[in-house]
């Protein structure tokens, strides 16, 4: 055996090792770096190759569910990331099934099912305004500081319509709470910032902008310089 594949077979089996002992810190790395070329579907493979012996395992599958939401949402084409966050979805459920006291599963099952409705269509999606506010609250109840939660309600507010039960002002605020429930998750700054130019309040738009550059340790590092090139971007246009 050649020292490169024997290399390879011990770095799978301490994965394999890893896994089984409830360790998805190699995992979560790859998730947090999923900005880099192939780390996201490696972080897949991980997870799969996990839950090919141990399927209801509910951490392995929400995080499955989260991979398959980002996964998607880097998709162009309609079908295929209806796809991904279809999965997402199916996992997400089970992991929610197997331990409804998980605050990710609960919350990634939202975000899925959202996901799925701006893919679809508002209008075409109301049905799943109901199990999504579901899942956020349940969200809540056991973490009442999940940012994230009150980031996801306030887009639902933002894009229904007002007959669906709408309410850019009460998005507004929940965009608010979002930030500074998690000042960290920079995703946050720029749909506060949108709102706030909705209503006039060009002043606190270019505030929250320009705090994304200040953010040091972004909670979701991937993600931090395309949230940043968008807040300069639009910093820009209000320059102008």
């Amino acid at each position: 055996m050649n020292r490169g594949l024997r290399a390879l077979l011990i770095t799978a089996a301490l994965a394999a090792s890893a896994r089984a002992a409830g360790d998805l810190s190699a995992v979560d790395a790859l998730y947090w770096s999923r900005d880099k070329p192939g780390h996201l579907e490696r972080c897949l493979d991980e997870l799969r190759a996990g839950l090919a012996s141990s399927p209801d395992d509910p951490a392995l599958l929400w995080r499955e569910g989260r991979a398959l939401v980002r996964r998607g949402e880097d998709l162009s084409a309609k079908k295929e990331r209806l796809a991904d966050f279809l999965a997402a979805e199916n996992a997400l459920s089970r992991a929610v099934a197997a331990d409804p006291k998980s605050v990710d599963a609960h919350f990634w099952y939202g975000v899925a099912m959202g996901r799925r409705g701006e893919t679809q269509g508002v209008l075409k999606s109301l049905f799943l305004i109901k199990p999504i506010r579901r899942e956020m609250h349940a969200t809540l109840a056991l973490d009442p500081n999940h940012g994230g939660a009150y980031r996801v309600l306030g887009e639902m507010l933002w894009q229904i319509p007002g007959f669906a039960g709408g309410d850019k002002k009460k998005a507004l605020e929940d965009y608010e709470t979002a930030v500074r429930l998690d000042p960290s998750y920079t995703a946050n700054y720029q749909v506060l910032a949108e709102a706030y130019l909705h209503f006039g309040r060009k002043d606190d738009a270019i505030r929250v902008l320009k705090a994304v550059s200040q953010v040091k340790s972004p909670r979701d590092p991937a993600q931090y310089p395309e949230d940043l090139r968008d807040a300069q971007k639009l910093l820009a246009e209000l320059a102008r």
